[in-house]
């Protein structure tokens, strides 16, 4: 249904075409409650034949501060607390409307691919948009394909996809109460956050390895003694930067050092001397240890990430998974450092030798184990509706989650130029959030 502005009509009033009186069940001059996402009005409605079918008119006085453009065809529904039109959704997505870049709108166009599915109005707004009034924000509405985003005051959304950022908090739960619990990807869980979740539970504490806060320097070596190798990881992610490798071979201690742009490796022959290197890291006492559980191929790392997504019925679904194999010598596998993205499923048989039933079997495992963790997050992070989950899957078949990321790239999606799962994965976020707001389509 599309909204047009009428200057002819009396204040506070909105019109319809005549077939829509035994739909709303009200006769002409009775008071109506208007629902444009969190935007609510009371007004007089009438019914008139020069009013368009599949068009609702509005008086000018209850839109002129409002930013909605006429060709945005809305979903509708009459419910017992009056007219709903819709969705209403938002992203929500930096600090200032000065970090909305047209090279961020460029990359927020991609949840909008599925847009003529989705329909209603999709809006990015920043944190400092956020009101406690909750009736509108100022940010970028998406006006179609062909137009794109426009700047504009638009009717508050209803249900929000965050693409967090570290602060906010109060934001954060503003949101959350403005929305009536439809904000989700609020936060990330952070490494630390992640592994208390699943160990929580006994069906995904075996599915994480021993991670704990770093407390001191003899504590780190019993760990590299029990593990071999031990990983010094920051609690939120950073990209891999500031990560250090600690690796036991026989009287010496091999450590690998993350630093931007670069990997620096040292060697040193005594626990005293990596415990001076180490004293020279002031903030190493503010990160995690984790245990170290490689995989590698023809000496090169192999770690895995998966895409994990609420379908509109708000149960998850794994939609793929990607295989990422380390450039030499590198101990990590962000994209900076991989030489090779791939398929999960080829990756799979590439990399570990096994046929098509065992495939088979390990691609469920890989499943079952996505859908128990993003549960778990669900149930004592937060709400979440769309998470990449990084893991490792050891030369005995065993998976460990390694972190989970609620503000992940698509670069890995691009280039293993899977254009059915890249599609599902930009759609999925909207389409849950459109369910939250209980549009389902068939308006």
């Amino acid at each position: 249904m599309f909204i047009k502005k009428n200057a002819e009509l009396s204040q506070a009033s909105v019109a319809f075409h005549p077939s829509m009186k035994d739909v709303l069940g009200q006769e002409g001059g009775t008071s109506l409650d208007v629902h444009l996402g969190l935007w609510k009005r009371s007004t007089s409605v009438f019914y008139h034949n020069h009013v368009n079918e599949g068009v609702v008119e509005f008086s000018y006085d209850l839109l002129h501060d409002l930013t909605i453009p006429e060709d945005i065809d809305f979903e509708w529904m009459s419910e017992k607390d009056g007219f709903h039109l819709g969705p209403v959704l938002g992203i929500l997505r930096g600090t200032s409307l000065e970090n909305i870049r047209p090279n961020v709108l460029s990359i927020m166009r991609r949840w909008v691919v599925d847009y003529k599915n989705l329909k209603g109005l999709v809006i990015v707004f920043p944190r400092n948009g956020v009101q406690s009034e909750g009736e509108s924000v100022t940010g970028y509405g998406f006006v179609g394909l062909e137009k794109g985003f426009c700047m504009g005051t638009f009717p508050f959304p209803s249900a929000v996809f965050s693409r967090p950022s570290a602060g906010g908090e109060r934001t954060y739960r503003l949101l959350d109460d403005l929305t009536s619990g439809r904000f989700f990807n609020r936060r990330g869980a952070g490494k630390w956050g992640f592994y208390c979740a699943l160990r929580q539970d006994p069906a995904t504490e075996k599915l994480v390895p021993h991670t704990e806060k770093y407390s001191t320097d003899e504590r780190l070596m019993a760990l590299i003694d029990q593990y071999t190798i031990v990983y010094w990881k920051r609690k939120f992610g950073a990209k891999g930067y500031g990560m250090i490798q600690m690796k036991k071979e026989a009287d010496r201690y091999i450590v690998t050092r993350v630093l931007k742009g670069e990997q620096k490796q040292d060697v040193f022959s005594s626990e005293g001397q990596l415990k001076a290197y180490l004293s020279d890291i002031p903030d190493r006492k503010r990160g995690l240890i984790q245990q170290g559980v490689p995989y590698a191929a023809d000496g090169k790392q192999v770690d895995f990430r998966a895409y994990v997504q609420k379908d509109p019925d708000s149960s998850w679904k794994m939609r793929g998974f990607v295989g990422r194999i380390a450039r030499t010598g590198s101990v990590i596998t962000n994209l900076r450092y991989t030489e090779k993205v791939m398929k999960g499923t080829d990756a799979l048989q590439q990399f570990y030798g096994i046929g098509k039933k065992e495939r088979a079997r390990l691609e469920r495992k890989v499943e079952a184990a996505c859908l128990l963790a993003a549960a778990r997050l669900d149930e004592d992070v937060g709400h979440f509706g769309d998470i990449a989950l990084d893991f490792i899957i050891s030369d005995k078949g065993d998976l460990y989650f390694l972190e989970v990321n609620a503000n992940y790239g698509h670069a890995s999606l691009v280039r293993i130029g899977d254009e059915s799962l890249k599609h599902s994965v930009y759609r999925s976020p909207l389409a849950y959030a459109k369910s939250l707001t209980g549009f389902s389509g068939k308006a």
